[in-house]
């Protein structure tokens, strides 16, 4: 098993969360080294992104990669997330220009 560190050096961290290799090519699968080094082995069989993946093909992060089990669970936890938010906004700013818009309508309220 390779030392995290060395590893590490030949990896870059991107913002949105994905890892990029910039070490020379391997032998072996890159994807499984990296996490292997990490202290979190892929399993085997076929493994999939995970939602949120920006670089996708290109990204080494163990934490992006998982099983369809994996996959399904956290999209499952995208929609429930999503079912959770405000169905209205919760505040409204008019600016000055749809202000005067309004006013120019001149309805009346009974």
């Amino acid at each position: 098993m390779s030392n995290w560190g060395d590893v590490e050096a030949k990896i870059e961290r991107h913002e949105c969360g994905c890892w990029t290799w910039t070490g020379a090519p391997l032998a072996c699968n890159v994807f499984r080294y990296v996490a292997e080094a990490f202290g979190t082995p892929l399993p085997t069989g076929q493994l999939y992104r995970m939602p949120g993946c920006v670089l996708v093909n290109e990204c080494v992060n163990p934490s992006h990669i998982g099983t369809s089990d994996d996959f399904m669970r956290a999209v499952q936890r995208q929609l429930e997330d999503a079912s959770e938010q405000p169905k209205t906004p919760t505040e409204l700013k008019l600016t000055s220009r749809d202000s005067r818009f309004l006013k120019s309508l001149r309805i009346g309220w009974d």
